[in-house]
């Protein structure tokens, strides 16, 4: 699979379940594998931006509204955190419209 890109758009996997604990973190479950994650801080934001598919660009934006933070390194670090999520199935990339 090639590298995910600021231009890919991407999804909850829809059989993640998730309840948040406070205003700081989300506790989550993978219903098909049973593994358990908690997010927090801007791991809480990705996972709010992600309630509808969102380009990673997009992610990047709403994160830079909330911390300062420049571009490039916003960029460098949301790219590789989506690519996490996605390797841990909480996140799917969606296929190019057509």
């Amino acid at each position: 699979m090639n590298a995910i890109t600021l231009d890919d758009r991407v999804a909850r996997n829809p059989s993640i379940l998730g309840v948040e604990t406070d205003e700081r973190e989300i506790l989550l479950m993978d219903e098909d594998s049973g593994n358990c994650f908690a997010l927090g801080g801007s791991g809480l934001l990705v996972w709010r931006a992600t309630e509808q598919p969102i380009s990673v660009r997009d992610i990047c934006a709403a994160l830079r509204a909330h911390y300062r933070i420049d571009e490039e390194t916003c960029a460098t670090q949301t790219l590789a955190y989506v690519a996490h999520l996605a390797a841990e199935d909480l996140l799917r990339r969606l296929p190019d419209p057509e």
